[in-house]
């Protein structure tokens, strides 16, 4: 009987995989060993969404775990709170394939699953911390609780990425990030030699923060991008120490185990361009201003300079830890500074759902005030809506500004749905999503340099190899995939319900967008 290893780094990206690949020996190797298959994230493709999804199989709208923000309902304007970390607790708690395969009697070592805490009983070892960017910091646990008295577990603690751009700040954050990774991998290498697992799962959280932070430092298309600053190699850099770590992996593990190494999404440069998609649905009837027009419109002017003239000085004068560290008190002050100023929203028929705040994601939404309309309207103004952004041509391109855009009903189903905006869509690579009034439709982020990287949905890694007997018949997969893909790994089969479906199985259950 095999076993495995899977080893999930977050934000652990194909493109620059390849791109460093001359310099990643064991990484190399494993990939030239590994079935070719190219692997897509969820919708929205962030951390806590898209882990809960690899470890159920089932899709966010069946896990209930995301964070679009309506902007009609004024108690859905919140940052994660220590309620978000319990809610995820109980809808994961037994759901999750190494609980699956615990009930087959199969041996299971769980390390620092990401949005998991605290642990719970599993048929071996759970080791988990808890998400610090919640607003705190409680100690790691285990099951069982003895197994972390030996170890020191508060250096397995997540680091909170800065957006400073001191240079003393960053240097720090890189030997943080390297004592994160050498904890992360010696705790885990520790555990793994502890007992012959049938599964081995550990999860590493460290570059996705250092893409996030030094992305503007490594890409020399971005537009903040200096040349030859100090820290142009430092993401190369970390994907090294990682092919180092997984060589020390690979040397251990027996003949007969699959190894997967594997990422929830890919990471690129966060968006330069802003489409303000509230000024489209305000001149298309959709979004109504309050006040007089003149009147009104000049002081959303004033408004909304003042908030891009604050995000210039905060950006350009190192003050964004002071106001990372405000929103966190003062949930409120995202609010402000990511919604238009000047909008009626009692009249209001359809509005951006706010996903990312200052962030300005490619990804996002429309919700839709079904108070205002008839319900037999409602269909009849998706699509029209639909059609109209649809239409839309990326300024001097003649592409289509829309990656793709669709109904929610279209991309998910579940318990859960309505937590999606009524209408979704991903913006072209480039192009994120603004929420401005009264002024041009396109125009230029004024915040991308507090958090230069961002999350990619179509570039997230899956190498696996030496699948035994199992022959892989599917080389295009989702997140969804995995758990299944596991379960039959292991010769688990039973009447499991997933919204993915094992690459050993011809047919895809989930949608490609």
């Amino acid at each position: 009987m095999g076993k495995i290893v899977m080893i999930g780094i977050d934000a652990f990206d194909s493109i620059l995989l390849s791109r460093f690949e001359s310099e990643l020996p064991n990484l190399r190797e494993l990939k030239r060993n590994a079935a070719q298959i190219n692997m897509k994230s969820v919708f929205p493709p962030d951390s806590p969404t898209a882990w809960a999804t690899i470890y159920t199989g089932l899709n966010p709208a069946q896990t209930g775990i995301i964070y679009f923000r309506d902007p009609l309902d004024e108690k859905s304007f919140v940052t994660l709170t220590d309620d978000a970390e319990n809610a995820i607790h109980s809808r994961l708690r037994g759901m999750c394939f190494w609980d699956y395969l615990g009930r087959y009697q199969k041996k299971v070592c769980v390390i620092l699953p990401y949005a998991v805490y605290p642990p719970w009983p599993v048929n071996g070892i759970m080791v988990c911390t808890s998400m610090r960017h919640l607003g705190r910091t409680r100690a790691p646990q285990t099951y069982p609780p003895q197994i972390g008295r030996d170890y020191d577990l508060d250096k397995l603690n997540t680091i909170q990425a800065t957006s400073s751009p001191k240079a003393s700040s960053l240097y720090r954050l890189i030997d943080r990030g390297k004592n994160l990774l050498a904890s992360e991998f010696s705790f885990g290498l520790d555990m793994f030699r502890k007992d012959n697992w049938d599964l081995f799962f550990m999860y590493s959280s460290v570059l996705d923060f250092i893409q996030h932070c030094f992305w503007a430092h490594y890409d020399e298309s971005d537009p903040t991008h200096i040349i030859n600053n100090p820290f142009k190699d430092v993401i190369k850099e970390f994907y090294i120490l990682y092919d180092n770590k997984i060589g020390e992996f690979l040397s251990a593990v027996s003949p007969d185990t699959s190894i997967i190494i594997f990422s929830d999404h890919g990471h690129g440069m966060r968006p330069v361009q802003l489409v303000n998609i509230n000024e489209i649905l305000r001149r298309e009837g959709y979004l109504i201003s309050t006040g007089g027009q003149n009147q009104q419109n000049r002081s959303n002017y004033l408004m909304e300079g003042a908030k891009r003239a604050a995000a210039r000085i905060i950006t350009n004068h190192g003050f964004a830890v002071i106001a990372a560290k405000l929103v966190k008190l003062f949930p409120w002050v995202k609010r402000i500074y990511a919604m238009p100023s000047g909008v009626d929203w009692g009249r209001t028929i359809a509005c951006v759902s706010d996903l990312s705040g200052i962030k300005a994601y490619s990804y996002g939404g429309i919700t839709i005030n079904k108070e205002r309309i008839q319900d037999s309207d409602y269909e009849k103004l998706r699509r029209s809506i639909i059609v109209k952004l649809s239409s839309i041509i990326v300024p001097n391109t003649g592409k289509n500004l829309m990656k793709w855009i669709c109904r929610r009903e279209d991309l998910y189903h579940g318990e859960y749905l309505a937590r999606y905006p009524d209408i979704v869509f991903e913006l072209q690579e480039g192009y994120g999503i603004g929420w401005s009034i009264h002024g041009p439709i396109v125009g230029t982020s004024q915040t991308h340099g507090l958090n230069p990287g961002s999350h990619k949905a179509d570039s997230p890694v899956f190498l696996f190899s030496n699948s035994g007997n199992h022959r892989v018949v599917r080389h295009n997969m989702t997140l969804e995939d995995i758990a299944p893909t596991i379960l039959e790994l292991l010769n688990v089969k039973d009447n499991y319900y997933f919204d993915g479906k094992s690459i050993f199985q011809s047919g895809l259950t989930s949608i490609n967008l």
